[in-house]
């Protein structure tokens, strides 16, 4: 009799908590509130610090040729993010890649995890300065976006490194008219780390640096923007590479598009696909020599399609080469001409179940198809295309 007492007690109160739970706590549909705010109900009274976790998790099926090669979960990116503002002038970013290693980076000693380390400081209404590790200011749309949103880069923004440690000198020239001057390491380990087994007769530059200035604009109230960059590096000493990246993006109603141009070339193999390609200089070398003059173009074209407030279908197209671009001097210098064509192509469709759409889920489908010229092939060389069909979600989860 008193167990059954007890328990009769026990439900009376766990119905009345509950009861007094739901009459409580509001209904958490929006990740507007952080979950701090949600826990605790005391609202957040300023912004000098933001706690976020980015998240991108899915089922992939990866196909080599026409087989499937392995189906699997992955977590694709998981990040924490601390932001905020200190005051109206002075600001700070901290964001650190949890898929990465943390060993420490010969260069900038630091682990390559760390994407962002940085503090700004507003000047005026017009100039802002930006110190730390930050993210080089090139141009283009795919290169803007958050990396976590990416379902797969191009073959430019993959294999090229794009956070370093310098500084930014923003100008604010009009309200739609941004011009930004950065000087960042080029690098952040050794030149070994950056390009592979190094040619012979190479030799470390003494500012191994960054140059470059962007141009951010839009025009008709944000229905047209561009983002356009040029940049120099001091790949070894008196060697130096160049980049020219241009950004279209037409914004208006339910249709959201882009289109980047990017180039780039460099004494040594700026991105290491070609590299990729040829033999092992022996069989005590750890990979094949770095190429020499090597260059890159990529024409990238992403469209999308807003049919309802919580839904988005969307396709991309990619189209990249690799080529030498002058032939050596040296008896094993390769011929000039090109060596790798990459197409890419891409389709999804996503639902944003939330009003602030920090998170959503997604189906998409890639693919990729290469073909390799006879210089190429003359090399040893050969690649097959690859599919991947992926099931996920992507969220932002503001943590306070």
């Amino acid at each position: 009799m008193k167990r059954l007492t007890a328990f009769w007690l026990s439900a009376f109160f766990l119905c009345t908590t509950s009861l007094q739970a739901q009459s409580i706590i509001p209904e958490r549909d929006s990740s507007a509130v952080s979950l701090f705010e949600y826990a605790t109900k005391i609202p957040r009274r300023n912004n000098v610090f933001n706690l976020n976790l980015e998240m991108h998790a899915s089922f992939n099926t990866f196909f080599t040729g026409n087989k499937l090669d392995e189906a699997a979960f992955r977590f694709n990116h998981i990040k924490l993010e601390a932001a905020g503002e200190v005051n109206d002038r002075l600001f700070y970013w901290y964001r650190q890649n949890l898929n990465q290693g943390n060993e420490g980076m010969e260069l900038e000693n630091l682990p390559e995890s760390i994407e962002y380390a940085l503090i700004g400081y507003r000047l005026n209404d017009k100039f802002t300065v930006i110190l730390g590790k930050q993210d080089a200011a090139w141009g283009g749309f795919e290169y803007d976006l958050n990396p976590f949103e990416i379902y797969e880069y191009s073959d430019m923004n993959e294999y090229m490194d794009c956070y370093f440690t310098g500084a930014t000198l923003a100008y604010q020239l009009t309200p739609s008219q941004e011009l930004r001057v950065q000087v960042t390491d080029n690098r952040i380990g050794s030149m070994e780390d950056a390009y592979g087994v190094l040619p012979a007769g190479i030799e470390k530059p003494r500012a191994p640096l960054f140059y470059t200035l962007n141009w951010n604009s839009s025009y008709l109230d944000e229905v047209v923007n561009l983002r356009y960059s040029a940049t120099a590096g001091e790949q070894a000493k008196g060697k130096w590479m160049y980049m020219a990246w241009a950004g279209h993006n037409v914004c208006s109603g339910p249709f959201d598009g882009y289109l980047d141009v990017m180039y780039t070339r460099g004494p040594l193999d700026p991105l290491g696909i070609l590299t990729e390609l040829a033999p092992a200089a022996d069989e005590d070398e750890e990979g094949p020599v770095c190429l020499r003059n090597v260059q890159y173009l990529s024409f990238v074209a992403e469209m999308n399609y807003r049919f309802h407030p919580r839904w988005n279908v969307f396709a991309k197209g990619m189209y990249e080469t690799g080529s030498i671009y002058k032939s050596g001097s040296s008896e094993d210098a390769l011929p000039s001409g090109k060596y790798r064509t990459a197409w890419g192509y891409q389709a999804g469709i996503e639902f944003y179940p939330m009003a602030d759409e920090n998170l959503h889920i997604f189906l998409t489908g890639t693919g990729r198809s290469y073909s390799l010229t006879g210089k190429a092939k003359a090399l040893g060389a050969s690649i097959e295309n690859t599919g991947k069909i992926s099931i996920g979600f992507i969220y932002k989860l503001p943590l306070y």
